[in-house]
């Protein structure tokens, strides 16, 4: 079975790692630094508008801020309706401390945790979650703690699609993973299932049809950002044609793939008929 998972990263624009500080920032846009969430809103509903048009239900993993912050102007657990809701830290945190220097400790990813998950009942509702850490950078101490408060899965690891297949497994502890993968395309270049090249210009879309072409069985999961389809890393805000095109070619992305015969899941819908979760 190919089943495909289309997710999210609902986060700060542009968020950067910030060297002595376990929170991030923000790319600096005209002398500031600090967090911005304006194209993650714009982004947000576009994206979700792809995946309303194309019939697909997304996993979309929210920072505990960002969703404090946009749900003051929008409703967010109507607009998410449909949708599966994971989270992704409370300050987009470096919890291993690869990024910034500062590993969290086990007192400090409780604090964490404990503050992300507030955010996300209060906007919500509560429920049990799926993860994936900020920067993908997991730590024996998350990993212990998602364990102990039962998270539903982690998404943070990245894999190899070896001879087209690529799925689930259990980590340390047995938490679920649902993982990114990676291959190689044409040219022998590795390729990711994250789809941080194509926003930045780095690669075609036609690169990640041919991913999908060569996967064959399992889960595959694609990865996004909810800033990323109006503002880049390398050249800030996008004009609206830009934007149109951005989300054409991902629409594009997922008929081919629906076209060819994946099946679009949740994270959560999909694990728990595998793994009896």
């Amino acid at each position: 079975m190919r089943a495909v998972a289309f997710t999210v990263d609902v986060d700060r624009d542009v968020n950067l790692a910030c060297q002595g500080q376990s929170c991030s920032i923000s790319k600096v846009r005209e002398g500031d630094s600090s967090p911005r969430f304006s194209s993650s809103a714009r982004g947000l509903n576009n994206l979700l508008e792809v995946l309303r048009d194309t019939g697909v239900k997304g996993t979309f993993f929210w920072e505990g801020r960002s969703a404090e912050t946009i749900s003051r102007d929008i409703d967010l657990k109507a607009l998410m309706k449909g949708h599966e809701v994971g989270l992704h830290g409370y300050d987009h945190e470096d919890f291993s401390g690869q990024e910034t220097g500062v590993v969290l400790d086990m007192i400090q990813v409780r604090d964490v945790l404990d503050k992300a998950e507030g955010a996300l009942d209060r906007v919500f509702g509560r429920e049990r979650r799926g993860f994936r850490a900020p920067y993908q950078r997991m730590s024996a101490s998350l990993l212990a703690e998602l364990v102990e408060r039962k998270y539903l899965y982690d998404s943070s690891d990245t894999v190899r699609l070896e001879n087209g297949v690529v799925r689930p497994y259990r980590k340390d502890g047995g938490l679920p993973e649902a993982p990114v993968c990676w291959a190689r395309d044409g040219q022998g270049k590795k390729i990711v299932s994250y789809l941080w090249p194509f926003h930045e210009g780095k690669r075609q879309m036609e690169d990640y049809l041919d991913l999908l072409d060569g996967f064959e069985d399992g889960l595959m999961v694609l990865a996004t950002h909810s800033w990323h389809p109006v503002e880049s890393y390398g050249g800030g805000l996008r004009c609206k044609e830009d934007v149109l095109k951005e989300m054409a070619d991902l629409r594009g992305l997922i008929a081919h793939g629906q076209e060819t015969g994946a099946r679009f899941v949740g994270l959560a819908d999909h694990l728990r008929g595998e793994n009896d979760l």
